[in-house]
């Protein structure tokens, strides 16, 4: 039974697992997880990786009498009372959030905690994370828990100015069961008061309901079409949100994407009967939330473009691909979509090549660079004393033909030595053109590995060079010599001085 705690919160008293536990860390869960905890003392928030925990320590909540100036941002009450140490306990409730194609590894981080009397609730982006969850980690391996999935329509952001997830606007969080939907409707182990429905709806800062499957995916599917639609072809013409408003084209091929998707959703089979959505997605409601939201957000650059450009994994599998994988099932053909997919995988590997293309400049100080160079590989010290040899055998006078024996052997260790660095630092097809360009010009050759061999030893190589990156290098090479260019101009002859007083 749970009974009312102290300041009006809930905590539970006859169970063996108190806490309602939110897996993730972004902007979302963090809210959710202070709504909550204005009325239960025992909610456990999880991160299934590294982030700062003194990042984003606050929440703003909607605060329309007051100025950006005069707004005020409360303590996140979860993470004031986080400890460090990992809990093994049973889950009892569990939320997870953020992006879809990170479902899987958080559940999985906690699998062990998880058992048939656990309610999970799915508030992922996109969709076709549930089926992916059960496949990959409730296959019949592993008791499988109940489900439930879940939306929210709050405007949510993370405010670098105050380090805190600054609610925009107000919303709703509408859950519904998974297994009803999916034709296996489990017998819940939890009484109803302790069913996650129940914990959600006593926090108002949340305005949670629930209802019919239907239902919930038309309260969805705008912000997920909308992600879809939108997304991709400011991704393919490389524009801002509202860049679309003024390109015909663009507005065509967005509204194709939404068609096929339509099309797919009418066919569903769960959906089948439901007169409500069917009327909505034929009708032009769809169309103009798209719209509305590109209008209002204006100059903003996409976010996929942002993901994409910083070489980061996409949703696409849960977003257009979720839809092409039902399209399939069903017999359907959505050729813009599958063409909008494969656009976008084509950039983010081109994105990702040109990253990892790179040479990596870091910036440091004298004496960072003098710990550097005293703590140089073997080899780089072999060059150096072998050097240091040459010198003193050119220094000490013509020794016969003992003396110059000894300098073609040093020269050969030399060589040896700088081979092996070239070796290190150089992927074997950097290596082979280099070694083309010997052949044709050695004195440039020559320079290029002077060159590399001086930023390896002053620590500004931290991976090995690539063909790519090599040819980078001598088109600098080759630039900086045209720049050191002197181009002497003579004067000509004394007729040509003619033409200048028009004689």
């Amino acid at each position: 039974m749970a009974r009312l705690g102290g300041q009006g919160r809930i905590n539970y008293t006859d169970i063996d697992n108190p806490f309602i536990t939110i897996l993730r860390d972004d902007e979302r869960s963090r809210f959710i997880a202070h709504a909550l905890c204005s009325v239960y003392d025992s909610v456990e928030m999880l991160s299934f990786r590294d982030m700062p925990k003194s990042r984003y320590r606050n929440v703003e909540k909607v605060q329309p009498d007051r100025t950006r100036s005069s707004a005020y941002a409360e303590k996140n009450a979860v993470l004031a009372e986080e400890t460090d140490a990992p809990s093994t306990s049973r889950i009892n409730q569990l939320l997870v959030t953020g992006r879809g194609f990170e479902a899987v590894k958080a559940i999985a981080s906690v699998k062990d905690r998880v058992d048939e009397n656990t309610t999970i609730c799915l508030m992922n982006d996109g969709m076709g994370v549930l089926e992916e969850v059960r496949e990959k980690i409730f296959n019949g391996t592993h008791a499988g828990p109940n489900f439930m999935l879940g939306h929210m329509s709050h405007a949510l952001v993370f405010n670098r100015n105050r380090g805190s997830v600054k609610e925009l606007k107000s919303g709703q969080t509408v859950l519904t069961r998974a297994d009803s939907v999916l034709g296996s409707l489990k017998t819940l182990h939890a009484s109803p008061d302790r069913t996650l429905l129940g914990s959600l709806q006593l926090a108002p800062a949340l305005k949670a309901t629930t209802s019919s499957y239907d239902r919930w995916l038309k309260f969805k599917l705008p912000s997920m079409m909308f992600t879809a639609a939108v997304e991709p072809i400011c991704v393919l013409l490389d524009l801002p949100y509202n860049g679309l408003l003024h390109n015909r084209s663009a507005q065509n091929m967005m509204n194709k994407l939404l068609d096929e998707i339509a099309m797919v959703v009418e066919n569903l089979p769960e959906v089948q009967g439901s007169t409500e959505l069917l009327n909505f997605l034929q009708g032009e409601g769809l169309k103009r939330f798209c719209y509305r939201r590109i209008t209002g957000k204006a100059m903003a650059p996409s976010d996929l473009v942002k993901r994409i450009e910083k070489g980061l994994q996409t949703d696409m599998n849960y977003q257009n691909g979720y839809f092409l994988k039902r399209a399939k099932t069903l017999g359907l053909d959505m050729p813009t979509n599958n063409l909008m997919v494969q656009m976008v995988k084509a950039r983010r590997a081109e994105a990702m090549e040109k990253r990892n293309a790179y040479i990596p400049v870091q910036e440091a100080s004298i004496d960072s660079l003098r710990q550097r160079t005293q703590s140089l590989p073997g080899e780089l010290e072999q060059i150096r004393k072998a050097r240091l040899e040459q010198l003193k055998a050119q220094g000490g006078g013509g020794g016969g033909g003992g003396s110059s024996g000894q300098q073609e052997q040093q020269r050969q260790q030399n060589d040896d030595a700088r081979q092996s660095i070239l070796n290190q630092i150089l992927h074997p097809e950097a290596a082979d053109r280099l070694g083309r360009i010997r052949l044709v010009k050695e004195e440039r050759a020559t320079d290029v590995e002077n060159r590399l061999i001086m930023l390896a030893q002053t620590g500004q190589l931290r991976q090995k060079v690539t063909e790519a990156q090599l040819k980078e290098l001598l088109n600098a090479m080759a630039d900086k010599k045209e720049e050191e260019k002197i181009v002497v101009s003579r004067r000509k002859a004394w007729d040509d001085d003619d033409d200048d007083l028009d004689l």
